[in-house]
């Protein structure tokens, strides 16, 4: 199977490490919310820590990429700011226009990113 699937295996890992990495992003941006702090800055401090969860766990454990640390770093960087200002747009528009919860709209933000950036790190970050 895994000769018709090549990146199915890799892929799996990528989930369980970005799950990680969405536990800290969601779970800080929960916990702002429960203190009080506005869902913009929540979502950009979530964003932030699940950044550097993410980078990690994706250049160590994912991809096994020993070298060329601050190459992938910026690069991770561009990829993730670009996505954070995707994800905090879409945040807006769905609680703000959409009328929906701060809490629901995090998950609906976060959905699309989660397969288009396996191939954006696999195929740009990590080469």
């Amino acid at each position: 199977m895994r000769q018709y699937f090549p990146h199915l295996t890799k892929f799996a890992v990528y989930v369980f490490c970005g799950c990680t990495a969405a536990v800290v992003d969601i779970g800080t941006y929960f916990l702002l919310l429960h203190v009080g702090i506005w869902y913009i800055v929540a979502n950009v401090a979530g964003g932030v820590l699940g950044f550097f969860t993410a980078f990690l766990m994706h250049k160590f454990v994912v991809f096994q990429k020993k070298d060329d640390f601050l190459k992938h770093l910026g690069r991770y960087f561009v990829v993730d700011m670009v996505n954070l200002v995707i994800i905090t747009g879409l945040l807006f528009l769905i609680v703000d226009m959409g009328d929906i919860d701060e809490g629901p709209a995090k998950f609906i933000a976060l959905a699309p990113m989660v397969l288009w950036n396996f191939f954006v790190y696999k195929f740009l970050v990590y080469v």
